[in-house]
């Protein structure tokens, strides 16, 4: 995890070091270097925090363990065992992950690849820093620790204890709500977007059902884990509009709402 991070961190101050020469281009974003400094610090200041949170949590003994009592809408995840589920979570979260790189086959997106790019690792590395600091400071056990067949002698560590939020399904629907809205900005008549949001909308709830067949997360575990991660990844991207222009009319959005103005023809 830490190389991963680290990687994402590397690329997202190569990208900024590089913000003033991104050509405007005809796409649907804009950069400014103030706000892309202000939320990359957000960004990579969560997920390394996140990462120290979880690094300090101490392993212990599943008799010194405190089980809380499981709500009944949760019950269901209790005695599911499946490793097929567990490895097709693992395929469908990193496939998924990876799945932006498809959006570079369009031309118009392909030109404004490093600006997609730098959207891109905003939000996940956004999701992940959100996703682990909920889970180093609830620290849920995960459902297979309340298996009454667990010596009590059994040591329980970090991992053994961030069942809250699903990570897999928050970094699921980010990058697939991520490619459902870039895909709409920069083709907003395409036939091909009810297809587009359906598979965004669909991959995440998949990661999220193996996860909870697989004993790894609570049914609401997945059910946050995908609706933090799809408000991020619909949100990143459309932090980044351009300001709408229709005939003389420029609204964009300010530091308290939106900026409405008219600009009258000369002479």
């Amino acid at each position: 995890m830490t190389y991963r991070w680290t990687i994402l961190v590397l690329t997202f101050t190569t990208s900024l070091s590089v913000l003033g020469q991104v050509p405007g281009g005809d796409g649907p974003y804009y950069l400014s270097l103030r706000r892309e400094l202000g939320v990359g610090t957000v960004a990579a200041g969560s997920a390394l925090t996140g990462y120290l949170i979880n690094q300090n949590i101490d392993e212990v003994a599943l008799r010194e363990l405190s089980l809380p009592k499981v709500p009944g809408f949760d019950e269901s995840a209790l005695g599911n065992v499946s490793s097929a589920a567990l490895s097709g979570s693992d395929i469908v979260a990193y496939g998924t992950v990876a799945l932006p790189v498809t959006l570079l086959l369009d031309r118009r997106i392909r030109a404004d690849a490093v600006k997609v790019g730098l959207l891109f690792v905003e939000t996940m590395l956004l999701n992940q820093g959100l996703t682990d600091i909920v889970k180093g400071t609830v620290q849920r056990p995960r459902p297979y620790l309340y298996d009454p067949q667990l010596p009590a002698d059994s040591q329980v560590d970090a991992y053994d204890r961030t069942s809250y939020f699903s990570a897999h399904t928050s970094n699921t629907a980010a990058a697939s709500f991520f490619i459902g809205r870039v895909f709409a900005d920069y083709h907003p008549d395409s036939p091909l977007k009810p297809v587009v949001w359906t598979v965004s909308a669909t991959l995440p709830a998949v990661a999220g059902y193996l996860r909870v067949r697989a004993g790894q997360h609570f049914p609401s575990d997945v059910v946050t884990g995908y609706l933090v991660g799809a408000a991020i990844g619909y949100g990143i991207p459309a932090l980044h509009r351009r300001p709408v222009r229709v005939r003389g009319v420029s609204l964009r959005p300010t530091g308290t709402g939106l900026y409405l103005c008219y600009t009258f023809g000369g002479a």
